[in-house]
């Protein structure tokens, strides 16, 4: 009896050995899983040292046989280390890619330039010219040139003349002295063509008449015909003097010599002198 029981404890250790070599095995192929060895080889050298393990003998060893609970105790933490390869998890490409938003700072809008324009200056006319003031010539009135027919006795011509250049002066008009005498011809003659309504108009419009006789041997009236005449010898009547408002001579007929006595001759001159 106790050979027959050494027998089936050897047979259990035997098989208890075997047990936890297949669990080494398959411990050792999970844990070279886990680690990424591949297992082909190792599990080659596992059964191969396993099975190159001789059977223990019937005889060999007298201690006391480790109980099979142990056994299985011993391989079931073994069994237990056999975790499942921790990997990395590798990005896929649908993984969304969290994206910082982009800072949208919005820019404070510059408040806009109201500039006003600056008023244009207004436009300044220029000052005109000083200018002397025209003399305003009044409109010819009928008789207003002094003309009269005949040549006045015992007058006082050179006070007449110096009225007439006042006047003249004043109004822009000229003055005419018309030196002859009561029994002239041709003053008679010139007398007529002046009290003509044409020739009468532009003495009216231009003209301030004064007649001196010098045919009654006044000397008065000779020295101011002398005055304006600086010829000798005899004169030729009508003798025709111009004046200016200043009592400047402008023209004078004993050096010209007297125009036509008609009514063209004498109007061209008149309109010539105005």
């Amino acid at each position: 009896m106790a050979a027959h029981r050494r027998k089936q404890r050897t047979v259990g250790i035997q098989g208890l050995v075997r047990f936890s070599a297949v669990s080494l095995t398959i411990a050792s192929a999970a844990v070279a899983t886990a680690c990424g060895v591949g297992g082909s080889k190792n599990d080659a050298a596992q059964n191969v040292s396993v099975a190159a393990a001789p059977d223990a003998p019937a005889d060999q060893g007298t201690g006391a046989p480790a109980p099979m609970e142990a056994a299985t105790a011993s391989a079931s933490p073994a069994a237990a280390t056999s975790v499942p390869p921790t990997t990395r998890p590798s990005p896929s490409a649908s993984s969304p890619v969290v994206k910082r938003p982009a800072a949208t700072t919005k820019a404070t809008p510059r408040p806009a330039a109201t500039t006003k324009a600056a008023p244009r200056p207004a436009r300044t006319t220029a000052a005109p010219a000083p200018t002397r003031p025209a003399v305003k010539k009044s409109a010819p009135v009928s008789g207003s040139s002094g003309f009269t027919s005949g040549y006045p006795t015992g007058a006082d011509a050179r006070g007449a003349v110096t009225a007439a250049v006042a006047a003249a002066k004043a109004d822009g008009k000229k003055v005419l002295i018309d030196f002859g005498a009561n029994w002239c011809g041709n003053c008679k003659a010139a007398d007529r063509v002046f009290a003509t309504s044409g020739v009468g108009a532009l003495l009216d419009a231009s003209y301030h008449v004064v007649k001196v006789d010098i045919g009654s041997q006044d000397s008065s009236a000779f020295d101011l015909l002398r005055d304006y005449c600086s010829g000798e010898g005899a004169y030729k009547m009508p003798v025709l003097v111009v004046l200016d408002g200043n009592g400047k001579v402008v023209t004078e007929t004993h050096s010209t010599g007297n125009p036509e006595l008609t009514e063209t001759g004498l109007g061209a001159f008149l309109r010539k002198w105005a």
